[in-house]
C-alpha cells in the first residue's frame, strides 16, 4: 500500500535528497508500518463486529485465527512505534499481551469431558447432570424425581462413557482428521465424509469396562420389571435440549433388546455424525468437542397412542393455548413427519377445546417383541375416531400445566399413552419460536388473491414467513443433492434429512407434516417459512415456477410478489451457541475505544482496555512522534511545519523532498507554497465552493444529531479547527494524508508521476458517531461512489477501501480532487443516513455536484469539471 520508500529507492534517494530529508524517510519507514498495521488491524476488527452483528455465520476456527492475527498485528504496531520513537513505549507491551491473554483465553476451544460413572440409572438423575448425561436425560430424570410426573424406567450411558469409547478405539484423531477443511455446504462431500466416520465408530469395540456397567444396568432394570427387557436406545448428547434444541438430528434406535443393546449403542453414538447433525451443529456454532453423546436407554412403552404437545403456540406468542398432536401407536411417523396426525387446541385460560381437527389414520406403528418396530393398517373402526378422548385431552393439559409451572419456560412435550390408558412423558424441552412479527399487514390480502393467481390454499403453518423463489418439487430425498441455491422446497413429507440442504432454500411445503413435528422445530430455529399439511402441494405446484409462499396464512402465489416479501430480515442461527457466545465475551475485550481525546489524562498505554485501545494510542503517538509537533531536528530546521488554509482542519505537514517550497525555519505553510502535485489536487477537491466543511449536511436533522454535530464540527480551539490533527506526509509526486475527524477517520496514500506503473491511490475511511447502521449506511455510499469513480472497492460494516492503479498522472489528480469532496460531504451523514433508500439519492446527488445534500438544490454543474472524471486537466501536472 504504502509504496514511496520502493519508488525513492528507484530514484537513488540519497542523491536528491539532503541529510537531514534521509533521515525523515528513516522515519517515515518505521511510522509507514505503524500505519500499515492500524488499518489491517482495524480490517480484523471490522471483520469480527460484522460477522457478529450483521448476523453472518462463522466458525471458532476463523474467530481464533483473526484474533492471533490481531494480536501479532498489534505487537507489530508496538514495535514499529518504539522504533520510530526510540522505545519510549515498551510499557505498551505490557497492555498488548494482558489484553491478549485475556482474548486468548476467551477464545480457547479444549473442552474438558469430566470422569464420571459410565452408567446413571435414571432415578438418581437431575438437572444438575446435565453435562454428564444430556438435557434429554436429565431432564427425564427431573421429572421422575422432582415434579413426580410418570416416566418410563431406564438408565443413562454418561458422555464420559461416550469418550471411553471413542478413546479405547482411537477413534478422536480419525475423526478431527476426516472433518478438517469439511465445508458442510458442499452436500455430496459432507454426505460422504459422515458415512466413512459413522462406519468406524459403528465397527469399534465397547470398552470392557463400559461392556460390564451395561450388562450389570441391564440385569437391575430387568430385576424391577416382569415384562421383557425392550430399550428405546435414545440420544441425549450434552448439548441437545439447550439453545439449540438438535430435534431429529441424531438417531434412536427402538426396541432394542439385551442381545443388540451395544450394537444399537453404537449406533446412536455414530448419530453424533450424521450428516444432518454435522451441519445443524455447524450451522448453529457448536463445535464437535460440544457434541458429546450420552445415550439414553429408556422402556419400551406399548403405545395406544402417541404425540406431542406445545404449552404456547410457537408461531403467535399473543396465543395463550396449548397445541396437542395425537396418532395411534408410537409417535415416529408424527415427529419425521410422515403421517398427519390428529389436532387439538386448547384454551389456556378455560382449558376449553377451541379447535379439533381429527384426520383419516390410515396406518400405525407399533412395536412387535419378536419382530420389532413394524407398521400395520388400523382397523376400520378407529380410522376415522378421535385418537383422544375429552378426559385424555384434560390429563394432558393438566401434565403440560405442572410442567411449565415447574420448568418456567414454554415446553416442547413428548408423550404416550400405554394399553393400560397410562400417561407418560418421554421427553420435555424448551419450545423454539418464530421471530415474532406483530406488525399489521400493508397490503389488503383478499385484494392480493383476487389480483394474483393462487396456486395453493391450505396447510398448517410450522414457520411463520413470505418467501419467494423457484419450486423444487421431489418425490424422494434421492434429489437433495441437486436443490439449488434460493429455490423453494416441496416435498411429499417433512424430514429432518432436509437439515444438510436448508442453507440453500428460502421455504418448505409439504403435503404431510406437523406443526409439533422435528422439522418443524428445525426450520424455526433457522427462521425458514414453513408450510406443513397441504395434502397436495406435490402436484399443484409445477416444478421450477417461480412462486411466493405465505407461510403465515397458508397461502402459495405465482410469481414474485415483492410487496409481499418486503425487506429480508437477517437471522443469526449460531445466536446462544458456544461460538457465539464466544465472541460476543470476546469483542468486548477487541473493538471498544475507550482512549478517544489524547489531551485527557487516561490518554496513556496503562489505560488501554482493548486492542482498539492499544492500536488508536499507537497510531495518534505515532504521528505526534513522526511530525514532532513544536519540536526540531539537529540542524534546527522543523520536523513539521502547520498548514494554513481555509479549510477546518489542523493539518500538520512533513516534506519527504521537493513537496513544500518554504524556508527551513518557517513554521507555518500556506497552499501557494505547496509543490506536492497529489495534495494540490487533494486540496482543491476540498476547497471545492459546493462543499460546506462547517455547514451541516441538507438532509433531515433530528435534535440529538444537531446537538452530536456541534459537538464533532466545533474543537474548543481557538483558531475553531474542526477535530483532531490532521497530518500529510509530501514530496513532489507522494502523499499520504491522516484525518480524524469527530468519531472517523480517513487515510489516503498516493503516488502520481510520469511513470503510470507506478501511479495509484488507496483511500481507506472508518467510523462514526452514529450506531453501526448509519455508519455501515455511509460506508456502502462512500463504496458506491468510489466504485463511479473507477476505483476497486471494499465494504464491511463502516469500514471502506478503495484502490485505483496505473492511471495516468491527470486521471490520478482528478479523482484525488473527487476524494477531497467526498471528504468533506460525507462527514456527517451517518447520523442522518436512517433509510437504505438514501444511499442511491445521495450518490447520484454527489455525481451532479450537491455536495450539501440539498433536497432544495438545482444540483448545479460542477464549475471545475464533471464529477465523473472526464479527462479534463487539472491546473496542476506532474
Amino acid at each position: 500500500m504504502f509504496r514511496i520508500l520502493d519508488i525513492f529507492k528507484k530514484g537513488k534517494p540519497a542523491s536528491r535528497l539532503s541529510p537531514e530529508k534521509g533521515f525523515l524517510t528513516h522515519k517515515y519507514d518505521h511510522f509507514k508500518a505503524v500505519l500499515i498495521g492500524n488499518n489491517k488491524a482495524l480490517d480484523i476488527i471490522t471483520d469480527l463486529e460484522h460477522i457478529f452483528y450483521e448476523n453472518h455465520p462463522f466458525t471458532l476456527h476463523h474467530l481464533q485465527t483473526q484474533a492471533e492475527n490481531l494480536i501479532q498485528s498489534t505487537c507489530r504496531i508496538v514495535e514499529d512505534l518504539n522504533a520510530l520513537a526510540q522505545v519510549k513505549y515498551l510499557d505498551l507491551f505490557e497492555a498488548v499481551e494482558k489484553v491478549g491473554l485475556e482474548i486468548r483465553q476467551g477464545l480457547e476451544s479444549k473442552k474438558m469431558v469430566i470422569p464420571t460413572r459410565l452408567v446413571l440409572p435414571l432415578d438418581r438423575i437431575g438437572q444438575e447432570h446435565t453435562p454428564e448425561v444430556g438435557g434429554k436425560a436429565a431432564n427425564l430424570g427431573e421429572i421422575l424425581n422432582r415434579v413426580k410426573l410418570p416416566v418410563p424406567r431406564g438408565f443413562a450411558v454418561t458422555a464420559y462413557a461416550c469418550q471411553v469409547f471413542l478413546e479405547f478405539n482411537h477413534f478422536p484423531e480419525r475423526i478431527e482428521k476426516a472433518l478438517k477443511d469439511l465445508n458442510v455446504n458442499d452436500t455430496e462431500t459432507l454426505m460422504r465424509v459422515s458415512q466413512e466416520i459413522r462406519s468406524f465408530i459403528i465397527s469399534g469395540q465397547i470398552p470392557p469396562d463400559l461392556e460390564q456397567e451395561l450388562l450389570q444396568a441391564v440385569q437391575e432394570f430387568k430385576e424391577k420389571t416382569a415384562e421383557p427387557l425392550r430399550l428405546a436406545v435414545r440420544s441425549s448428547a450434552t448439548s441437545e435440549d439447550s439453545e439449540a434444541s438438535f430435534a431429529g438430528q441424531h438417531s434412536t434406535v427402538l426396541n432394542v433388546t439385551e442381545e443388540t443393546l451395544f450394537e444399537a449403542y453404537k449406533e446412536v453414538v455414530a448419530s453424533t455424525f450424521n450428516p444432518r447433525a454435522v451441519y445443524y451443529r455447524r450451522s448453529k456454532g457448536y463445535l464437535d468437542q460440544d457434541v458429546v453423546m450420552s445415550v439414553a436407554c429408556i422402556q419400551m412403552v406399548r403405545a395406544l397412542v402417541s404425540g406431542v404437545l406445545y404449552t404456547l403456540d410457537p408461531n403467535d406468542l399473543r396465543h395463550e393455548v396449548i397445541l396437542i398432536s395425537a396418532l395411534w401407536g408410537l409417535g415416529v411417523s408424527l415427529v419425521d413427519g410422515s403421517q398427519t396426525a390428529d389436532f387439538y387446541q386448547i384454551n389456556k385460560a378455560t382449558r376449553h377445546i377451541e379447535k379439533e381437527e381429527v384426520v383419516r389414520k390410515d396406518t400405525r406403528v407399533y412395536s412387535d417383541p419378536v419382530q420389532g418396530i413394524k407398521q400395520e393398517p388400523v382397523a376400520q373402526a378407529f380410522k376415522d375416531k378421535p385418537s383422544l378422548t375429552r378426559s385424555q385431552i384434560q390429563l394432558l393439559v393438566h401434565y403440560a400445566f405442572r410442567l411449565e409451572d415447574y420448568y418456567k419456560i414454554p415446553l416442547d412435550i413428548e408423550w404416550t399413552i400405554d394399553q393400560d390408558k397410562r400417561l407418560y412423558v418421554l421427553q420435555a424441552r424448551p419450545l423454539r419460536f418464530t421471530e415474532q412479527d406483530l406488525s399489521k399487514p400493508t397490503v389488503d390480502l383478499n385484494q392480493t388473491e383476487e389480483k394474483f393467481p393462487v396456486l395453493l390454499k391450505g396447510g398448517t403453518s410450522a414457520s411463520n414467513g413470505v418467501a419467494s423463489g423457484p419450486a423444487y418439487v421431489i418425490k424422494s430425498d434421492h434429489n437433495l443433492l441437486n436443490i439449488p441455491e434460493g429455490s423453494i422446497l416441496v416435498a411429499p413429507q417433512t424430514s429432518p434429512r432436509y437439515v444438510p440442504i436448508i442453507g440453500r432454500v428460502k421455504a418448505i411445503i409439504t403435503d404431510v407434516g406437523s406443526v409439533t413435528g422435528h422439522m418443524a422445530s428445525v426450520a424455526r430455529e433457522f427462521q425458514i417459512p414453513t408450510l406443513v399439511g397441504t395434502d397436495n402441494a406435490t402436484t399443484l405446484i409445477p416444478h421450477g415456477s417461480e412462486i411466493t409462499v405465505d407461510a403465515t396464512r397458508g397461502i402459495v402465489y405465482q410469481g414474485r410478489l415483492e410487496f409481499l416479501l418486503g425487506k429480508e430480515k437477517t437471522h443469526n442461527p449460531m445466536r446462544g451457541s458456544p461460538t457465539y457466545k464466544a465472541l460476543q465475551a470476546t469483542l468486548p475485550k477487541i473493538a471498544p475505544l475507550h482512549l478517544i481525546d489524547p489531551k485527557q489524562e487516561n490518554f496513556n498505554p496503562s489505560s488501554c482496555e482493548t486492542i482498539h485501545d492499544i492500536i488508536r494510542f499507537a497510531h495518534e503517538t505515532a504521528m505526534q512522534e513522526m511530525f514532532q509537533i513544536g519540536d526540531t531536528i539537529e540542524d534546527g530546521s522543523k520536523v513539521s511545519v502547520r498548514f494554513r488554509s481555509r479549510v477546518p482542519l489542523n493539518i500538520y505537514m512533513v516534506d519527504l523532498g521537493g513537496g513544500l517550497a518554504i524556508d527551513s525555519n518557517q513554521r507555518e505553510v500556506r497552499p501557494e507554497q505547496v509543490l506536492s502535485f497529489p495534495f494540490k489536487a487533494l486540496y482543491q477537491g476540498m476547497t471545492h465552493e459546493g462543499v460546506e466543511w462547517l455547514g451541516q449536511n441538507k438532509i433531515s436533522w433530528s435534535g440529538f444529531g444537531s446537538i452530536l454535530m456541534e459537538s464533532i464540527l466545533h474543537d474548543p480551539q481557538a483558531d475553531g479547527s474542526m477535530g483532531g490533527p490532521s497530518y500529510a506526509v509530501v514530496s513532489e509526486k507522494y502523499l499520504n494524508f491522516s484525518s480524524r475527524l469527530g468519531y472517523h477517520f480517513v487515510t489516503l496514500d498516493t503516488y502520481c508521476g510520469q511513470n503510470i506503473n507506478n501511479n495509484y491511490i488507496t483511500f481507506y475511511f472508518k467510523g462514526g458517531a452514529a450506531d453501526l447502521s448509519r455508519r455501515s449506511r455511509r460506508a456502502v455510499l462512500i463504496g458506491s461512489i468510489l466504485k463511479k469513480l473507477g476505483f476497486a472497492v471494499t465494504q464491511k460494516g463502516d469500514m471502506v477501501k478503495g484502490e485505483l492503479k496505473k492511471h495516468n498522472s491527470y486521471l490520478i489528480q482528478e479523482k484525488l480532487d473527487m476524494l477531497g469532496r467526498l471528504m468533506g460531504a460525507v462527514r456527517l451523514l451517518d447520523m442522518v443516513l436512517d433509510d437504505d433508500r438514501k444511499i442511491d439519492w445521495c450518490r447520484d446527488q454527489f455525481f451532479q455536484g450537491n455536495y450539501t445534500f440539498d433536497r432544495n438544490s438545482e444540483s448545479p454543474a460542477n464549475k471545475n469539471g464533471a464529477p465523473q472524471g472526464e479527462e479534463s486537466a487539472p491546473p496542476d501536472r506532474a
